[in-house]
């Protein structure tokens, strides 16, 4: 009976939605946007914090790290897990049933066919793939053979390399290649869906690479631990575990685990993620699931409007029997029907925009892990099933419930002019207020995020970031087994570089594309510190002889660095213009001396720098640094930055190439100029990384820039949705008070008067809503602070100028959808009116 009775009103309703097909395409229109916004979103957390690893036991599988307690928060800690920990930890930690390691997201020089190429690559133990419980898909596994220091490399290779370097040939099992100046043989090729632990091309045994090394060793190999929990042992007491051992590691090796003596345990995912990527995930979320409910209110209203003119035919209904649960049920069929065509559009958008989210994390300068993968699931798609329900019921409930209480003697009586009554009245009015409020919060948000993109992008970095080009190499301990090795192939390339006639100069740096430069606490000289936290932080860059000659700037006092100046003979160090105001003031930082000191790696202060030069307001970190006194030093290229100084120059693996061109030359043409002087030097040497300054942040703008472009629209489109609410609710106002409007003309009211009392009642609404709204997001501004400042860059969350224009734009949009009803009302003839009475 219940399902025929289902049936009868799936097909009244299809009926009535076919008659009204203006209606039926603003509301579908109108909640397949809500819907396609709060799925992509849900799909995006979904491939980024729910679904996890496909690996057997992914939800066992936990990160190990040793940190610092003095300093340790949640979101911000000092960990430091060489590849002694890892060998002593595995072979102590009884709460894991398998551990394993890895180093990734890093540097490999492949040669193939005399093809020199710098991939993505990641160090792995032996058993990696068997802990996983991921089989190559061709060739064979990594065996402890492999493992060893001395031997031959053995390379696996990504689905995705092999397909698109190697022709998908099964063949390249055994094949020769020269991985990082070594013999290397290809083994195997890992699955299609294999991507951990995050996008690699290559895997390469660690040992083979970065043999363990004693642990006086200053030059400790770092690794990330991946572990699996036995079955009931929880997380809480693995920590325990791993802090009774790091705090024996602490007290056997002081000289490296001094200041390590907390475990910390926590979901492998989480590794990933981290503690600001769910906060910002979600909150998008929340900022969709806003779109959606906006367009719910809308399509409620649109329900109340319908409710009303339908009155005479729902009273009719009534005294033709109908129950008022059938009527309730009627009109909810009609609204889960609205809500599933909507629905069906709304995840045909969905797949479009995921689709489209994939291709542009893959295209991004640093690409989310490959496991990250959005799609529509069945958990999604369950998900979209949940929302359309609650779509359905919020966009109809309340005025199917309301308009069922209508007595069939009073509609009648009223001869079917419709009464909207006191409570739709109250709640219609109420509605438009929500929407003003939830519209004004996402306004803010959205404002603000562009704002903050805004000042990264034209924040002045000091010199002509379009100028230069920048290139970076890395030197590999097998064709560069010493420091003296490094600095002879600096010495030679940096020659090479500068007699090549494109280069109107060239020098070499430790930032990496000119935009991530490295931080130290440092001491200045004759001042004490109580404590760590009151050394002050500062970013520091490792430079060549003529580095600024490139940048095209001139020091403000003192001289820049020459050939001669080595650690060897005195450290020296030039400071940019906010280190000498912020540490030194009015006074004259020339011949001051500071130092660094890292005591929480368990590492010597570094040589006491003589400062011999100031540079201007030079940017030494790209626009994701929120470093509030930027203030930053200069050390020489071959110069030790923690430690005692070594016997002798000791540059680093990584550097970077920034040259400048001749004579009217594009940067970005020096490309091929800058890999060929640098083959003439090393043939087997790959350059990667080929951007000007202004290219490289633009790439690590790019990720916010998609986040603010989203928050923008997710703001476009609640405002397009709440001024359409806000005139379809004026505009149904109007036509009911129409003879109310013509009486009053009749007894001598103006079109001023009417005019007034139309925006009067707009505005109550407008100003309800927006007083609200904006003092909400003033709590969660100072609630949220935290949050809000690591997403912001620059900009206050109670930035003034942003309050006002959400509230300028949101009262002139509102003016603009009462204009028209307003008009209607003042174009009543009253004749007509009296007539009607």
């Amino acid at each position: 009976m219940f399902f025929d009775t289902l049936l009868q009103d799936l097909r009244i309703g299809l009926r009535v939605l076919i008659k009204e097909k203006g209606f039926c395409f603003l509301a579908v229109s109108v909640l397949a946007i809500g819907i396609c916004a709060v799925t992509t979103q849900y799909a995006v957390i979904n491939g980024a914090l729910l679904r996890g690893f496909s690996f057997t036991g992914a939800d066992r599988l936990v990160s190990v790290q040793l940190v610092d307690p003095t300093t340790f928060t949640p979101t911000s800690y000092q960990s430091r897990v060489t590849t002694a920990d890892f060998v002593d930890l595995k072979a102590q930690l009884q709460s894991f049933e398998a551990m394993t390691g890895y180093l990734g997201n890093t540097t490999v020089n492949l040669t193939y066919q005399d093809q020199p190429r710098r991939l993505q690559g990641g160090y792995v133990p032996w058993d990696f793939f068997q802990m996983l419980g991921v089989k190559p898909a061709v060739g064979r596994d990594f065996t402890p053979e492999d493992d060893r220091p001395g031997v031959n490399e053995a390379v696996m290779l990504s689905d995705a390399f092999w397909r698109s370097d190697f022709g998908a040939d099964p063949a390249v099992i055994g094949r020769a290649v020269r991985i990082n100046g070594r013999a290397g043989t290809v083994v195997g090729v890992m699955p299609r869906s294999f991507a951990f632990p995050s996008y690699e091309h290559v895997w390469i045994p660690f040992n083979a690479e970065y043999p363990v090394r004693p642990r006086n060793d200053r030059a400790a190999n770092f690794i990330s631990i991946v572990a699996r929990l036995k079955p009931g042992v929880s997380m809480v007491q693995a920590e325990a575990e791993v802090t009774s051992v790091a705090r024996q590691f602490a007290e056997n090796y002081p000289d490296s685990n001094r200041q390590y003596t907390a475990g910390y345990v926590l979901p492998l995912i989480t590794t990933f993620t981290g503690p600001q990527l769910p906060k910002l995930l979600f909150t998008m979320l929340a900022f969709c699931a806003g779109v959606l409910l906006i367009a719910c209110v809308n399509v409620m209203n649109m329900q109340f409007a319908r409710a009303t003119l339908r009155s005479k035919e729902l009273a009719i209904r009534s005294a033709l029997g109908a129950t008022r649960w059938r009527i309730i049920r009627q009109m909810l069929t009609e609204s889960l029907l609205l809500a599933a065509l909507g629905a069906l559009i709304g995840v045909g958008m969905a797949y479009y925009l995921t689709d489209y989210l994939n291709f542009a994390k893959a295209n991004l300068t640093n690409p989310l892990p490959g496991w990250m993968v959005f799609t529509i699931d069945p958990q999604v798609m369950g998900f979209v099933v949940l929302i359309t329900l609650l779509a359905a019921l919020l966009a109809g409930f309340v005025p199917a419930w309301l308009a069922s209480r209508t007595t069939t003697a009073q509609v009648l009586k009223e001869s079917g002019r419709g009464n909207t009554g006191r409570a739709v009245g109250v709640i219609t009015r109420g509605l438009v207020v929500f929407q003003i409020l939830v519209t004004s919060i996402l306004l803010i948000g959205a404002l603000l995020q562009l704002q903050s993109i805004r000042r990264q992008q034209t924040m002045d970095h000091g010199y002509d970031t379009r100028s230069l080009l920048s290139a970076r190499l890395g030197l590999m301990q097998a064709d560069y087994p010493t420091p003296a090795a490094r600095h002879q192939f600096y010495e030679t390339l940096l020659r090479e570089l500068r007699a090549t006639p494109a280069f109107e100069s060239a020098a070499l740096t430790s930032r990496n594309r000119m935009a991530l430069a490295t931080t130290a606490r440092i001491e200045i000289e004759g001042r004490s510190y109580m404590s760590d936290s009151d050394r002050p932080l500062a970013i520091y860059e490792a430079i060549s002889p003529g580095y600024f000659d490139v940048l095209g700037v001139k020091l403000r006092e003192g001289r820049e660095f020459t050939d001669a100046d080595l650690d060897q003979r005195e450290p020296v160090a030039v400071v940019n213009a906010a280190f000498a105001r912020v540490h030194f003031g009015r006074d004259n930082a020339i011949g001051r001396r500071f130092r660094t000191i890292q005591p929480t790696g368990g590492v010597a202060a570094g040589p006491w720098r003589k400062i011999v030069g100031v540079a201007g307001e030079l940017r030494m970190q790209g626009p994701l640094d929120r470093q509030s006194d930027g203030t930053g030093f200069y050390l020489p290229f071959s110069g030790t930055t923690f430690g005692a100084t070594l016997a002798g120059p000791a540059p680093a693996n990584f550097s970077t190439i920034v040259v400048r061109p001749r004579g009217g030359q594009r940067a970005e043409s020096l490309a091929p100029a800058i890999q060929t002087a640098t083959s003439r030097v090393d043939a087997n040497l790959p350059l990667y990384y080929f951007l000007t300054p202004e290219a490289a942040i633009e790439g690590f703008l790019t990720q916010n820039r998609f986040i603010a472009v989203m928050f923008g629209a997710f703001g476009v489109v609640a405002v397009l949705l709440a001024s359409v609410g806000l005139y379809g609710i004026m505009a149904f106002s109007v036509n009911q008070r129409l003879q109310e409007f013509g009486i009053r003309m009749a007894l001598g009211a103006t079109r001023g008067g009417i005019y007034r009392l139309v925006f009067g009642q707009g505005a109550w609404q407008v100003g309800l809503g927006l007083a609200v709204g904006l003092s909400v997001s003033l709590v969660f501004s100072f609630l949220g602070a935290a949050m809000l400042q690591s997403v912001l860059f620059n900009i206050s969350p109670r930035d003034p100028l942003t309050y006002t224009a959400v509230a300028g734009l949101l009262i002139l949009v509102s003016l603009l959808a009462m204009i028209v009803p307003a008009r209607r009302a003042t174009k009543v003839d009253p004749m007509v009116a009296l007539r009607a009475e």
